[in-house]
């Protein structure tokens, strides 16, 4: 017996020029996740590649094209009778100017060792949550911070760093 059914989704870890990522803030009326705070993306259709899939959902919710770099982990979110898996993928916007659908009602750009401040989607939380940084002895001795699954965040490891030197 199959206790849930698993469906697909995809979102994206886009930033800025200062490595700050955009999270979308979902409207009060959705049906799922109302009014928390999540990373550009959605389901994707039956038939339909998840890059493909990506690309057209953060186009339908911010008017933004992009293009996608890396898969930089995997979350998981329990519905009711659907476990929805979430592929996270880090990209970078290549044109367009930010213009929220209908489906959220406001958007942020934040560090994201600033996400835990917000009301964050159950599975973007855990995702967040279970991100693992390490400290590590550099080539002077000094502990510096090696980040295992987010290579490309910077603002990561330069607040981290001043974090431990402290």
């Amino acid at each position: 017996m199959i206790d849930y059914v698993f469906g697909l989704s995809v979102r994206v870890l886009l930033t800025d020029s200062e490595g700050k990522v955009l999270i979308l803030k979902r409207s009060t009326n959705s049906r799922t996740n109302p009014e928390k705070w999540e990373l550009p993306g959605g389901k994707v259709d039956q038939g339909e590649s998840f890059d493909h899939a990506l690309l057209r959902e953060v186009y339908e919710e911010t008017k933004l094209k992009i293009t996608l770099e890396h898969v930089v982990g995997v979350s998981e979110q329990n519905l009711h009778v659907i476990r929805a898996v979430h592929i996270i993928m880090s990209g970078e916007i290549m044109e367009g100017n930010l213009e929220l659908s209908s489906e959220h009602e406001g958007y942020a750009w934040v560090f994201f060792e600033n996400l835990q401040e917000y009301d964050l989607a159950d599975w973007l939380q855990d995702f967040v949550t279970n991100q693992h940084t390490s400290t590590s002895p550099d080539e002077d001795g000094e502990n510096t911070v090696v980040n295992n699954v987010k290579p490309w965040l910077k603002s990561i490891q330069s607040s981290m760093d001043r974090i431990i030197k402290r």
